[in-house]
């Protein structure tokens, strides 16, 4: 208990720095910025630290903040600014008051990953209240309402739709998507907007529990990510020098920011590449690496192996390995974006992790939106 309230007290000093230096750097004055106390901050970290990997993790982070005060939601918005964003004026915070509008068997669908179609009839007291205020926010009338919808979409989000009767024949539906999944691009926009919010920037920790263990170009936006910051690495070979595995940046497809890292080949490639990145590491934390992954008929050919489509994660001590590699396997065939985590220790013998990202199957395969972060840090201490 001692542990943790120390660990606690060193995280408010964090905030409390954080806010003092936005002030001294020029950014809006901090002085009634809301500042957790250790108890707050660990109900914060308690959210902070749930699991999230599916839509309906992030549905349950929602519920388990829902009564949260304002220093509370500020402490949350450091390692969870999209989670937080639900919870200030705006358009998804009418869509997750009508969430909380819920009652019982239909809460229950959210939470586990279930979709809900509610008619008007169907509509409690409480819906209809909530679906009355996000009505004038649509500049919609009420009564014209036909229907509601929410639940999972492609594995990622949630979508709220609401359905209204335009004229006789149309009808017009909005769709408002709800909890996506942490991507460096997308939680910075969620921090600018917290930012107008509490009057503070709530940006994350230096160290300790929530703070992001630095990876360059997470996103893989920078023209030239792929030799600085990031590096290809020669991978599997298959008994022939070439053909080689086209390893390239794609600008055309990305699920965080405007581009992402593609690998292409097919059963004639006999050199494949991975992209690999080593990052600081503290000894003894426990940390969190997520990145998104897509395919488009991935599949395995001639030699190639079932492990080698993975996101990979090692220890090392100036360079030499000193773990064994934890991964977590890429999802073979076709499909949208899909989070891969990896959850590790590290060794007390390490100062460095490497990142790598690997498919060497046949197929086109992205990755995109990698995120490393600190979960528990005992090694801090």
């Amino acid at each position: 208990m001692t542990d943790l309230i120390s660990r606690l007290k060193l995280h408010h000093a964090h905030l409390l720095f954080g806010a003092v230096l936005l002030t001294l750097v020029g950014g809006r004055p901090s002085l009634a910025a809301p500042m957790p106390s250790p108890v707050e901050q660990a109900r914060a970290q308690r959210v902070g630290q749930m699991p999230d990997e599916a839509p309906s993790h992030r549905i349950n982070q929602l519920l388990a903040a829902k009564a949260f005060n304002t220093p509370e939601l500020f402490a949350l918005s450091s390692t969870h600014p999209i989670i937080a964003q639900h919870f200030i004026p705006g358009e998804l915070k009418l869509a997750t008051d009508y969430l909380f509008s819920l009652d019982g068997a239909e809460l229950h669908k959210m939470r586990t990953g279930g979709t809900l179609i509610r008619t008007t009839r169907s509509l409690s007291a409480k819906e209809k209240a909530s679906i009355s205020i996000l009505s004038d926010y649509l500049d919609e009338k009420q009564e014209k309402l036909r229907g509601v919808k929410i639940g999972p979409k492609d594995g990622r989000v949630y979508i709220l739709e609401l359905t209204y009767q335009i004229k006789k024949k149309k009808q017009h539906t909005y769709q408002i998507e709800m909890v996506p999944p942490a991507t460096p691009e997308r939680e910075e926009e969620a921090r600018n907007l917290l930012t107008k919010h509490f009057g503070a920037r709530p940006s994350r920790v230096g160290r300790g529990v929530g703070s992001s263990i630095k990876v360059s170009d997470g996103s893989f936006e920078k023209p030239y990510t792929l030799s600085d910051g990031w590096r290809l690495v020669q991978g599997t070979i298959l008994g022939a020098a070439s053909p080689i595995q086209e390893v390239t940046l794609d600008d055309r497809i990305a699920v965080d920011g405007q581009s992402s890292v593609r690998f292409y080949a097919t059963e004639r490639t006999r050199v494949f590449q991975y992209v690999a990145q080593e990052v600081p590491v503290t000894p003894g934390s426990h940390t969190r690496l997520r990145v998104q992954h897509r395919t488009e008929n991935v599949r395995i050919e001639f030699k190639q192996r079932r492990s080698d489509f993975k996101v990979q994660l090692i220890y090392l001590y100036n360079g030499t390995p000193v773990s064994q590699a934890f991964s977590k396997q890429g999802r073979l065939g076709s499909h949208v974006w899909e989070m891969l985590e990896v959850e590790s220790t590290v060794p007390p013998n390490a100062n460095e992790a490497r990142i790598e990202l690997v498919c060497s199957l046949s197929g086109t395969a992205w990755f995109d939106g990698l995120i490393f972060e600190v979960v528990d840090a005992q090694g801090d201490l």
